[in-house]
């Protein structure tokens, strides 16, 4: 289990899924496996020296919005509490508690600056 507050997982939102996940094959050796479990188009990624198909360091999706950035996901202990407690401090609620079926938990908020991140609980079970 990752120390909480740790960057666990990011995800890149492309147009173009296919020219996105080449150049980042090249720049950096990234892997691109299709995720079969996924409801929409998702590719996980791997760091090129990964041997285990579950060592996954993000994923790619198709942009749903124009503006849609990288969205950084951060382990903690519970997302209802620390989504509670990030709205406390000035965030806002992009999206409400979501299960990732066999994985976990998240929501995506905005800080108070406008930036979006994401709060991820594991379920212990893995990707």
């Amino acid at each position: 289990m990752p120390k909480l507050g740790t960057l666990v997982h990011f995800e890149i939102p492309a147009t173009d899924a296919a020219k996105v996940s080449k150049f980042y094959s090249q720049l950096f050796g990234w892997k691109f496996n299709k995720w079969e479990g996924s409801e929409m188009p998702y590719w996980l990624i791997q760091h090129k020296d990964a041997t285990d198909e579950n060592d996954t360091i993000g994923g790619l999706f198709i942009r749903q919005a124009p503006n849609q950035q990288f969205v950084n996901y951060f382990s903690v202990k519970s997302v209802e509490d620390s989504t509670k407690q990030a709205t406390s401090l000035g965030a806002k609620v992009v999206m409400d508690k979501q299960e990732i079926p066999n994985v976990g938990w998240f929501s995506i908020l905005n800080d108070p600056d406008g930036n979006t991140f994401a709060l991820f609980q594991s379920s212990g079970r893995g990707m």
